[in-house]
């Protein structure tokens, strides 16, 4: 099975991780979360978890 979009609900410890890691295999991936403080963070390419090196995939 190939997808061209992936979606994630919630973008915390266990969403945010697994979007990036999609987005890093050059997937399209739509996160969806309740918490905007959350959103608004990753769209401007930071994380609002501590992640080691998540930073570094977000930001790209």
């Amino acid at each position: 099975m190939n997808f061209s979009t992936i979606s994630v609900i919630g973008l915390g410890y266990i969403g945010l991780p697994t979007a990036a890691a999609f987005a890093s295999r050059q997937k399209r991936v739509v996160g969806v979360d309740i918490n905007q403080h959350a959103v608004e963070t990753i769209n401007r390419g930071e994380i609002h978890i501590v992640e080691p090196d998540l930073a570094s995939v977000v930001k790209t």
